[in-house]
C-alpha cells in the first residue's frame, strides 16, 4: 500500500535564537569567546555576510578629556566623504592613563597603560544598520564553531574577499545565527491548494509528521527561507561560487506534505539591524512562504545549497 499522501495544511515554524556578529577582518580560527558563546556558535549553522560603511575617527576633532571622549565619525557614501558627531563616557580604572587614536586611517581607539601598553581597543562604529548581501550555511555535525567553519570554507573567503574589494568604503560583517528546533503549526485556510480535486502528482507526498526533519535538513530550509525572504544582492555570485554541498539533503525535503514555512530570524539581543531592499530595517524579521503553489514550490527546492 502506498504511504504517499497530499499536500498537509501543517506548516514548518524555524526561529533563530542565539547569534553573534564578527568583523571579517577579525575572522581567523580558533577564537575563545568564553563558554557560553562558545556553546552558542557550536550550534550556529547559519551566517549572512552582510556590509555596514567602514568608519574612522576624525583625528582634527578627537578630543578625550574629563572622562569622555567625543569628536566626529568619518565614512563615504557613494564615495562622497561624510562625518557624524559622537560622544561618550570612558572612565579609566586601574593602571589605565591614556586615551590615544591608532595610526592613519584611525580605525581604532586605544586605552594605554602607565607604561604606554595597550590595555583597550575601541573600534569606530557609527551604525548598528547592517545590508544582508548573501545568506549561507555551514552545517557540519559535532561541536565546532561556526566560525571555525567559516575560516576553512574557501568559497567563503573567496567571496568575502571579492566583497571588500568591490565595497572598499564598507566592512564586511559576518552574523551568525543559532535555530531552535522546529515546530509543525497547522496553518488552515492560508497554505492550501485552491481546488477540493487532487491533480496529478498530488498524492506524492511523505508525512513530515512522521518523518521528522534531521538537523541537516531544517538548516537548509531556513536558507532557502532567508534567501527568498531577504533576496541579497550578492546570492546569485555567492551561488556560482560556492560548491553544492548539501543539494540532494535540500531536495529530499520536497517530498515532505509541508504546506509552507514560517521562518523567523530576530537580532534584537544584539543591537543590531538586518534588512535588504526586499525588507525593512528592523530587529525581528517574520515571513511565511507558501509551498502549495507547484511553480512556487519548485522555484524554492532549486535554490542552490
Amino acid at each position: 500500500m502506498s504511504t504517499t499522501k497530499p499536500l498537509s495544511e501543517l506548516s514548518v515554524h524555524l526561529q533563530s535564537w542565539g547569534a553573534m556578529a564578527l568583523q571579517a577582518s577579525l575572522l581567523r580560527p580558533e577564537i575563545d569567546f568564553g563558554r557560553k558563546m562558545n556553546r552558542v556558535l557550536n550550534d550556529c549553522h547559519i551566517y549572512l555576510l552582510c556590509r555596514r560603511p567602514l568608519f574612522s575617527f576624525d583625528p582634527d576633532t578627537f578630543n578625550w578629556s574629563s572622562n569622555r571622549v567625543s569628536g566626529n565619525l568619518l565614512y563615504r557614501e557613494k564615495g562622497e566623504l561624510k562625518s557624524q558627531p559622537f560622544g561618550f563616557d570612558l572612565m579609566l580604572t586601574g593602571s589605565e592613563s591614556t586615551v590615544e587614536l591608532s595610526p592613519a586611517p584611525h580605525r581604532d581607539m586605544w586605552v594605554l597603560d602607565d607604561k604606554g601598553e595597550r590595555v583597550r581597543t575601541m573600534t569606530a562604529q557609527g551604525t548598528n544598520n547592517l545590508e544582508v548581501l548573501y545568506v549561507g550555511h555551514v552545517f557540519e555535525e559535532g561541536k565546532t564553531s561556526v566560525f571555525d567553519r567559516i575560516s576553512r570554507r574557501g568559497a567563503v573567503q573567496e567571496l568575502i574577499a571579492e566583497m571588500q574589494q568591490a565595497l572598499p568604503d564598507d566592512e564586511i560583517i559576518i552574523f551568525v545565527f543559532e535555530y531552535l528546533p522546529y515546530k509543525l503549526l497547522a496553518m488552515p485556510g492560508n497554505m492550501r491548494h485552491q481546488s477540493s480535486e487532487e491533480g496529478p502528482g498530488e498524492s506524492r507526498f511523505v508525512s513530515i509528521s512522521e518523518r521528522k526533519l534531521s538537523e541537516h535538513q531544517k538548516i537548509c530550509l531556513v536558507k532557502g527561507g532567508l534567501v527568498t525572504y531577504f533576496r541579497p544582492d550578492w546570492q546569485n555570485r555567492g551561488a556560482e561560487i560556492m560548491p553544492a554541498l548539501s543539494g540532494d539533503v535540500f531536495a529530499s525535503c520536497e517530498e515532505l506534505d509541508m504546506a509552507g514555512l514560517i521562518l523567523e530570524i530576530t537580532s534584537e539581543r544584539s543591537h543590531l539591524l538586518v534588512y535588504t531592499a526586499s525588507s525593512a530595517l528592523i530587529p525581528h524579521h517574520m515571513t511565511t512562504i507558501n509551498l502549495t503553489d507547484p511553480a512556487e514550490r519548485a522555484s524554492f527546492f532549486a535554490i542552490k545549497m
